[in-house]
């Protein structure tokens, strides 16, 4: 399995520094979702979902949509 980042309104999946791709097989592969929601929260990255991708299909799902709200704006809102 492969955690991924993609843009919710594109569909394009994070590759490398300012680079996105149509092609889940060649996105960066943050292999831990902590990984992935440190890179969106230092990048401030807006409008991207964690998604997993799994090497045995073309099955692609998604887990959350992430936010550059700070933590705590999150747990107030709720």
């Amino acid at each position: 399995m492969r955690t991924l980042l993609r843009h919710t309104e594109t569909g394009l999946y994070l590759q490398g520094p300012e680079k996105w791709t149509g092609l889940a097989e060649i996105a960066y592969d943050f292999r831990f979702i902590d990984r992935a929601r440190q890179f969106v929260r230092t990048w401030e990255l807006e409008k991207v979902d964690i998604v997993f991708a799994f090497e045995d299909s073309e099955t692609i799902c998604s887990m959350m949509q992430e936010t550059s709200q700070p933590e705590a704006e999150l747990s107030s809102a709720a």
